[in-house]
This record gives structure tokens, sequence and C-alpha cells, in this order.
């Protein structure tokens, strides 16, 4: 089995692109998540970019909650200048709404007409440097991305191993209980017996008593074979197993699987009454909530 065919839903990746326009910094870190959710932080100014930077993403991403922040620096850029026009505005604003309001008089200070929406002007951008910046945002997330999958190939090849452990442990129980059921169906069919001779002692002599009996001992029958639950779960390891060696984005897959599993272990450990085979569901039990646990943060 290939131990790098999953992929983590943690990593971290950086790229950066330069030229002589713009200097771009992306960084990308990624946690589990049940679905893919994208937050990047981007410049006011430049949101615009946001959907073809958040399409690169979904074309390599399909699970996990990401963060990324865009660092973006133009050389050359214009400073911003007070834009006088509107700070007369607002001042003339200011001193009728005090007379109309019968305050004191008072005029407001620069800092304060400053922070006012609208304050700054700032230069128009050349289209020449719009188009550089969009390049170089594409050139680093694409950059940070390849990053990103580097470091969660290289956790997914760490959890790979670790499911493998674990799928092994599970196989060696299901292997032990394959062997026990004989001897477990034995001693059931032998308690089984002990019932009916004590209820035949019992039985009243009519037909509903018989009736009620067959019923009892059908159910009681049923109860004690599991070898179709043990078939079952034997089948759903061997396809987790072969899964796993396909690659690409499988959690939702193997956490199906295991659901599987679960119900079959759940389905194993209700019908059985050996106190051996009761012992290794709840070891299988304890196995599967260490494969959910490791599958939670599976792409």
């Amino acid at each position: 089995m290939s131990a790098a065919a999953l992929y983590s839903m943690t990593g971290f990746g950086r790229g950066a692109a330069e030229t002589r326009h713009v200097s771009v910094t992306v960084e990308l870190r990624t946690v589990n998540g049940k679905a893919l959710q994208l937050k990047l932080r981007l410049p006011s100014e430049r949101m615009e970019l946001e959907p073809k930077l958040e399409s690169l993403l979904r074309k390599r991403l399909t699970r996990g909650s990401v963060q990324g922040q865009i660092r973006i620096q133009v050389a050359g850029a214009a400073a911003a200048e007070p834009d006088l026009e509107v700070l007369k505005r607002y001042r003339d604003s200011w001193k009728r709404s005090v007379k109309a309001l019968g305050l004191p008089e008072a005029s407001p200070t620069m800092a304060e007409l400053l922070a006012l929406p609208g304050a700054f002007q700032v230069k128009a951008e050349s289209e020449a440097v719009t188009r550089a910046v969009a390049k170089a945002c594409e050139q680093a997330m694409k950059e940070a991305l390849e990053a990103l999958m580097l470091s969660r190939s290289a956790e997914g090849v760490r959890m790979a191993k670790e499911l493998q452990r674990l799928l092994k442990s599970l196989r060696s129980q299901v292997k032990q209980a394959i062997k026990r059921e004989p001897k477990a169906k034995k001693e059931a069919a032998k308690r089984l017996q002990g019932r009916v001779a004590q209820a035949l002692e019992s039985l009243p002599e009519t037909d509903a008593g018989s009736i009620d009996l067959a019923r009892e001992l059908a159910v009681l029958g049923e109860r004690a074979d599991i070898q179709e639950e043990l078939a079952r779960l034997d089948i759903h390891l061997e396809r987790f197993e072969e899964t796993m060696q396909g690659g690409g984005a499988l959690g939702r897959e193997l956490e199906f699987l295991l659901q599987e599993i679960h119900r079959e272990v759940t389905t194993l450990g209700n019908k059985s009454a050996d106190d051996a085979l009761s012992q290794l569901v709840v070891s299988m039990k304890l196995v599967v909530q260490q494969l959910k646990e490791q599958l939670a943060n599976v792409e």
C-alpha cells in the first residue's frame, strides 16, 4: 500500500513573486474542516483579485479550512494626498451642525478632518501596474499552493502509516473473532440445549406453547450466529485498504466505510454472548474510534 496516497488537511505554504512594478507574498495555512472554507486577506483596494485566487485554490483543494494572507507592495506608489475640497466641505458642514444644535462655536482639528472617509485622494494606478499586480498575485499563490500541497502530502504519509497500523490491529482482532466463533457457537448451542430442556419441563402441552418455544429457539439461534457480521466486517476492511491506495481526496469515502465497519462491530457486540468475543469487540471499538480521529484530518 502506498504510504503517500493520502493528503492531510493540515499544512502551510508560502509563495512570492517580484517584478519591477510589484512585490507579492502569499502565506496559506490550512486545518481540518467538513467542507472547503476559504478566507483570503487582501488589501481592500485589491478585492477584485479574490475570485481568481480562490479559483486556483478550489482546483487543488476539496476539504479543510484555508486562511490566506496576501501582502502587496507596489514600487513607487504615489502617496495619498489630502483632498482639500473634501476637507473644506467637511469643515463647513461641521460648523453648520454646531450652529444648528446651539453648541459652542468650534472648528474641527486637522487630525479630526483627516480621519473622516474620503479625506485623502490617491492617484489613479496605471493599467500596466494593475496587470502586474494581478499576475504577481497569481504566481505567488501558485507557488504557495504547491508548497502547501507538499506539506499536506508529507503529513499524509505519516497519517497513512498510522491508519495502516490501526487497520492491521483491527484485522488481527477480526481474525481472532473468526477463530473464536466456532467454539463460541458450540458453547451457545450447549446453553441453548439447557434452556430448551428446562423449558420443556414446564411447557404446557398446547400448540400455542410449542409455537412460542419454537419462536424463542429461532431468535436465540439467530443471535448465536455471527458469521455474517464477521464476513461483512472483513469485506469492509479490505475495501478500506483498497480505497486508501487510490490516492486523492479520500476522506469522505473512508469515513463512510468506517461507519459501515463501526455498524458491523456494534452488531457483533449486540449478538455475541461470549465473554472472549465481547472483549474483542471492546478492543475493536477502541481501534475504530482511533481510526475516526485520524480520518478527521484526511482530505
